[in-house]
C-alpha cells in the first residue's frame, strides 16, 4: 500500500478545469492526495489555471513529457481530445504512472485492448472516465434491479439529447455515446449480443449529429437509444420497463420516478446526490493507495469501445452486428 500520490492533471480546458477543482476539494479533505502538476498546451488555459487555482508557475507545464518524466508523479488524469488518448495514455503506462483515462479510451478497440494489456503487465492502475458509475440514482437503480424490484425487465430507452453545435472533427457516436452505453453494462452486468445503428449528419455533410441505436442483451431484453446535438434542451434520460414496475431516471439531477404498473401510481425515491466527479478521482486515489482497481477498470472502457465500433460498423453496412467481446480481446489484446 502507497502513503500517498501525486497526480498530473493532463489537458486543462472545459472537462479538466472541472477535474482540477475536484483534486483540489480532495486535497484538502485529504493530505494523502497532491495535485502536482497541470499540463495544457494552451497559455490561456493554465493562465486561467493560475488565476482561478492559484497554482504556481512550477505546477503549470505545456510540456505532459514534464509530467511522464518526475518520478515525484504517481499517477495522470488525462483530460485531452478524444484522438491523442491513446498516445497519451500508452506514453504515461510506459513511464509507469497509473492512469485515469477519459472516455473514449481509444478511437479503436485494438488500441483500447492494448492499453488493458499493458497495464496488466506493468502492474499499474488504468480507469476510465465513465462517470455515471459514480451517480447515486443509477447506483440506487443498479441495486434495486438486481433485487428484480422491476420485476421481470422488458426493455431500456435512454436518451441522450441537447442542442449544441457540432464537435469539430467527431461524430455522435463515439463523442457521446460512450455514457449510454456504459450506463447499460452497469446496469445489466453484461454487454449486448447484437447492435442496429442508424444516424445522420444535417449541418454538415459528413459525422452523423444523430443516431438511433437499439441493442439486444438476450431473448427479452432490448434496449433503445437516442443521441441528438439537434435537440433543444439537455436530456440525460434513462427508462426502465419491468413486469411490475417501470422506472424513469433523470441522470442529471438524480432522480428516479416509479410507476407501479398495478394502478399507474407513481412517486419518487429518496435519491442522496452527489458529486460524481469528485467521487471518481477520489475512488482513482484510492485504488492506488490501496492497490485495488473495482469500479471502472480499462476493461469496461476497451469492452465499451468495442460495442461503439459495432454501431459504427451496423451504420456502414445497414446491418445489424453480433458482439463478443471474448473475440474482440482475443483477436486484438
Amino acid at each position: 500500500m502507497r502513503h500517498s500520490v501525486n497526480v498530473a492533471v493532463i489537458g486543462a480546458g472545459y472537462w479538466g478545469s472541472k477535474v482540477i477543482t475536484e483534486y483540489l476539494r480532495l486535497s484538502n479533505i485529504n493530505p494523502e492526495v497532491n495535485l502536482s502538476m497541470v499540463c495544457d498546451l494552451k497559455d490561456e488555459n493554465l493562465k486561467s489555471c493560475s488565476e482561478t487555482f492559484h497554482l504556481s508557475n512550477q505546477k503549470l507545464t505545456n510540456d505532459y513529457a514534464a509530467a511522464l518524466s518526475s518520478d515525484a508523479i504517481d499517477a495522470v488524469h488525462i483530460c485531452t481530445p478524444n484522438e491523442t488518448h491513446y498516445q497519451i495514455c500508452k506514453e504515461a503506462l510506459n513511464a509507469g504512472k497509473n492512469v485515469l483515462l477519459e472516455k473514449p479510451m481509444a478511437l479503436h478497440a485494438k488500441n483500447a485492448w492494448e492499453l488493458v494489456g499493458m497495464a496488466e503487465h506493468k502492474d499499474l492502475i488504468l480507469q476510465v472516465g465513465h462517470i455515471f458509475r459514480f451517480n447515486n440514482a443509477l447506483k440506487m437503480i443498479r441495486g434495486l434491479m438486481v433485487q428484480n424490484y422491476l420485476g421481470e425487465l422488458y426493455y431500456l430507452k435512454l436518451q441522450w439529447t441537447t442542442l449544441c453545435p457540432s464537435p469539430l472533427g467527431r461524430d455522435i457516436i463515439f463523442d457521446l455515446a460512450p455514457h449510454p452505453v456504459d450506463i447499460l453494462n452497469f446496469l445489466l452486468s453484461k454487454w449486448p449480443k447484437t447492435v442496429t445503428c442508424k444516424a445522420k449528419a444535417y449541418r454538415r455533410k459528413t459525422l452523423e449529429e444523430l443516431a438511433y441505436a437499439t441493442m439486444e442483451f438476450d431473448e427479452k431484453v432490448i434496449a433503445h437509444m437516442e443521441l441528438s446535438w439537434l435537440e433543444p434542451g439537455k436530456t440525460r434520460q434513462i427508462t426502465a420497463i419491468g413486469s411490475e414496475r417501470a422506472t424513469i431516471i433523470d441522470c442529471l439531477n438524480q432522480t428516479i420516478q416509479v410507476y407501479e404498473n398495478g394502478d399507474g401510481d407513481s412517486f419518487n425515491l429518496n435519491v442522496v446526490k452527489n458529486n460524481t466527479i469528485f467521487d471518481e478521482v477520489s475512488h482513482f486515489a484510492e485504488s492506488i493507495l490501496s492497490g485495488k482497481n473495482s469500479r471502472n477498470p480499462g476493461a469496461v472502457g476497451a469492452g465499451n469501445v468495442a460495442i461503439l465500433e459495432s454501431m459504427k460498423r451496423s451504420l456502414e453496412t445497414s446491418r445489424t452486428i453480433r458482439c463478443s467481446l471474448e473475440a474482440w480481446r482475443e483477436k486484438h489484446a
